[in-house]
């Protein structure tokens, strides 16, 4: 189910979700086709044929009669990257219904998987399960560490007034405030721009991100339910555990009446899947 987003929108939320630099060369083309489509224009009611007629009109050059492609050259192959880059994220983030790359035409496919183990072969292995949820609360937690950087800017002014640093217990504090701060903001930025919304009718009935599954311990003929979650959605609480934990690793992408083991850290658990939701 594609998350009902305009395209001005989700073109700001994948320039932000990238390298300040890559967003820069990004920028120019990612927002020529933002124009061209209309920035209130719902990416969920993007078509191929759109994308198609896009491409027409941007390398009318490529085309004989308007209609049959010749081959891209690879400068026209990097003048539609940013795009490509672009509709690829909004497939994995599901703004769009379905994945969108292919209509661009380029020889390789050029990616957009939107889940599963396409996804992850996609990043390089790199891939970040969450939920759509996870992601509004990463992107949150991200503009608010962002707002302490004056705080902490202002803190470093503050001991650095002191001019003997060898001795300086506020300026360490507060330069090691500034290290923890940066690597945790660069941490999510990561996850974000690595992020995979896996939604139900890419899992198959397949337990995974997201799924609310319930098991039964086949040793104490006991049963558990509990959501599958990113580790940054984690409420034991709340009934979250994340898809990296032992029991995590051991259900996904299995289904209702599949036995797992649980390498747990007091010994392997056998578990049976009696449902899976979502």
């Amino acid at each position: 189910m594609a998350e009902a987003m305009r395209a001005g929108d989700a073109s700001a939320h994948f320039l932000n979700a990238i390298e300040p630099e890559r967003a820069r060369e990004a920028r120019p083309e990612v927002d020529r086709f933002i124009e061209w489509l209309g920035e209130d224009q719902l990416m969920a009611n993007l078509t191929g044929e759109q994308i198609g007629k896009y491409l027409r009109e941007r390398v009318s050059d490529a085309f004989i009669d308007d209609e049959e492609l010749v081959e891209l050259d690879e400068e026209t192959t990097t003048l539609l990257e940013p795009l490509r880059a672009f509709l690829a994220y909004a497939s994995r983030l599901t703004f769009t219904e379905e994945n969108l790359v292919p209509f661009l035409l380029l020889r390789d496919g050029g990616g957009g998987a939107r889940g599963g183990a396409g996804a992850a072969a996609e990043l390089g292995g790199g891939a970040y399960y969450v939920t759509l949820e996870g992601v509004a609360s990463l992107e949150q937690e991200v503009e608010e560490l962002k707002g302490r950087r004056p705080e902490i800017a202002e803190l470093l002014r503050a001991a650095m007034a002191d001019k003997d640093f060898r001795e300086n217990a506020p300026l360490d504090a507060a330069r090691d405030s500034q290290a923890h701060l940066e690597a945790r903001i660069r941490m999510i930025e990561d996850q974000l721009r690595h992020a995979v919304i896996i939604d139900p009718e890419t899992k198959h009935g397949r337990a995974n991100v997201g799924s609310t599954v319930k098991v039964l311990n086949l040793e104490h003929d006991r049963e558990q339910t509990f959501q599958l979650v990113s580790p940054s959605e984690v409420d034991p609480a709340g009934g979250k555990i994340s898809v990296q934990s032992p029991i995590g690793l051991a259900v996904i992408n299995h289904v209702p009446g599949d036995e797992v083991v649980v390498n747990a850290p007091a010994g392997q658990v056998r578990l049976r899947l009696v449902d899976v939701e979502g």
